[in-house]
């Protein structure tokens, strides 16, 4: 299986999406490595399911393949031997509950053969789609599609990391369009400001970056969610969701095009 899956168009539009955290495959490695019975929780479940209509618009994306606690390819590539926080660590040696997931700390040279084989597939397939529609349209606006339950009760949180990754322009385009599709939207709250994704590539010239998370009440189930590993969704709110997110993303595409 590749570690990346590209979605590209013929015809793209200035819109790049990412989705680093929807897998939950695991390598071979890992369950030789890994404890018997963790739980792999806190994934941005379904989010490949849930964003399908991005090729419709024109719109290209970069997902994993593999899951967030192989390696996590929205971590900067100097914590790679940081083990003590999740939050921080490029691989991880605790679940989000805190959750010890291996033994023994594992070698130098297991973690390398993830990075070459997971983390740095990523985001050479990022820069390369980034850098071809730069060539075509001279400017990129990256959305980093996440997931959460815990930190708000905000159905939408745009994290723009205090406004460093985008024009105050682009993120009221993108503000107004989550509104007037029916999502309750905050900015930066809670510590979902983005992470390593939007501020590597919002740094970029002619890029704009923002982390656009969904909380799992808006389109998984209306329900309290714990350590677990989610199977199934409320289809009935899951398509909904689904076709206000269509809705504002086609709000957003326009208004890229209209963007200077």
């Amino acid at each position: 299986m590749n570690s990346v899956r590209v979605k590209n168009n013929d015809n793209p539009c200035s819109i790049i999406t990412s989705i680093p955290h929807s897998a939950s495959n695991i390598t071979l490695e890992m369950k030789k490595n890994m404890k018997k019975g963790i739980i792999f929780a806190n994934n941005d479940w379904f989010l490949n399911e849930l964003y399908d209509f991005l090729g419709e618009l024109n719109i290209n994306s970069v997902s994993a393949n593999y899951s967030r606690y192989v390696i996590d390819v929205n971590r900067d590539i100097k914590n790679k031997y940081i083990h003590d926080e999740y939050t921080k660590s490029l691989v991880y040696y605790r679940t989000t509950f805190n959750r010890k997931i291996y033994d023994r700390e594992l070698d130098k040279s297991t973690i390398e053969d993830r990075i070459e084989k997971i983390y740095k597939p990523y985001h050479l397939s990022l820069y390369e789609e980034i850098n071809k529609i730069l060539r075509v349209k001279g400017r990129v606006y990256l959305f980093d599609l996440h997931s959460f339950f815990e930190q708000s009760r905000a159905d939408i949180i745009i994290g723009t990391r205090g406004g460093k990754t985008c024009s105050i322009d682009f993120l009221k385009l993108i503000y107004d369009s989550f509104s007037d599709s029916g999502f309750n939207v905050k900015v930066d709250e809670k510590g979902l400001r983005g992470g390593y994704i939007t501020a590597h590539y919002g740094s970029i010239d002619h890029v704009q970056a923002v982390q656009i998370e969904i909380r799992y009440t808006a389109y998984i189930e209306n329900r309290y969610f714990g350590e677990e590993e989610i199977q199934n969704v409320d289809y009935k709110l899951f398509n909904d969701a689904k076709m206000r997110l269509h809705g504002a993303f086609l709000k957003i595409k326009k208004g890229c095009d209209e963007l200077a």
